[in-house]
């Protein structure tokens, strides 16, 4: 027998170990709606699908209403602002570590943008200080220069993609907590 299979006793009987090296190969996949709406992205567009039946809209598409359950088509895509409100956050304090490239704690926030009537989530906020960082807090999108790689940053993919490099005080007032108040986690 050899060394990478070893027999061992237990209560149960005999039980075998074996060191094997597996691999996975993955292939992603963008699905067309998501696709499209990157496109539009690039174009410093933010779109949702409007539902036809209760005519919420939500961003990003999904290519159908979660509460309806009725499909959207490009007939139903509805352009949004890159303006919204902060309706909660998270102030993350990095932790150090082989690699680790951030340094000074941030904040990623759920925005409900205006036109939208679904949040999104995971949206990093910047140019105010963390602890200034309240909900009902306007904010604007910093759109990525064009022609700018997006780099390999994971929250990239997230939300609303690597288009948007953060959002920042947009300079207005704060959002009357009724505006916002039902989308609050």
């Amino acid at each position: 027998m050899s060394e990478a299979a070893a027999t061992t006793e237990t209560d149960d009987g005999p039980v075998r170990f074996m060191d094997q090296l597996v691999g996975l190969d993955y292939r992603i996949v963008t699905p067309p709606v998501r696709r499209r709406f990157e496109e539009r992205m690039q174009g410093r567009r933010i779109t949702g699908d409007q539902c036809p039946s209760c005519g919420l809209v939500y961003v990003p598409p999904k290519g159908f209403c979660p509460l309806c359950v009725v499909e959207t088509t490009d007939d139903d895509i509805r352009e949004v602002s890159d303006v919204g409100t902060v309706v909660s956050f998270t102030v993350l304090t990095p932790i150090q570590y082989r690699g680790q490239e951030e340094r000074q704690p941030y904040v990623l926030a759920s925005l409900l943008l205006d036109g939208a009537n679904a949040t999104v989530g995971q949206q990093r906020i910047a140019g105010i200080d963390t602890d200034d960082v309240r909900t009902g807090l306007r904010v604007r999108a910093r759109w990525r220069p064009e022609g700018e790689p997006a780099g390999e940053d994971a929250t990239g993919r997230l939300g609303l993609g690597p288009a948007i490099e953060h959002w920042e005080p947009s300079g207005e007032p704060d959002a009357a907590p009724e505006t916002y108040q039902e989308h609050i986690l």
